[in-house]
């Protein structure tokens, strides 16, 4: 009989045991899931390619609309001319780490060399620009 109690005294110890063990283990997997899933949505935020308005064998005329939050992929431009639709507010990342915030007004026209940026949109609303590109 005292060994029986015993017995039972010792499963129930090794189920609380293990039933602490699998939470922990548990809400470990859950840590790594959340994480995977803020990379994931990070990666979403990567805009995609902005569609052709016109192109022809002289010009190349696109329409960019990045969100708020998002940024278009780190990439060589050439030489272009960017005319913006609405107000707004961006930062362009150097591939040296460099960085430098813009803040352009509707309608305003500004040209931008040859080089290889990323831009984000760092204010509240989505960014519009029509951006002209000499071949």
């Amino acid at each position: 009989m005292k060994h029986l109690t015993q017995l039972s005294i010792g499963l129930l110890v090794a189920t609380v045991i293990l039933a602490f063990a699998t939470k922990t283990v548990t809400a470990q997997e859950k840590a790594k899931g959340e994480k995977a899933q803020t990379a994931q949505e990070t990666k979403q935020k990567v805009q995609p390619p902005a569609p052709v308005l016109f192109e022809n064998e002289k010009v190349r005329v696109i329409e960019t609309r990045i969100k708020p939050g998002e940024k278009n992929e780190m990439k060589a431009r050439s030489d272009r001319v960017n005319v913006a639709i609405n107000a707004a507010k961006t930062r362009v990342h150097y591939p040296d780490g460099k960085k430098e915030d813009r803040d352009r007004k509707a309608g305003s026209v500004q040209f931008n060399k040859a080089g290889t940026s990323s831009t984000e949109n760092i204010g509240k609303t989505e960014t519009r620009s029509v951006i002209v590109t000499l071949k």
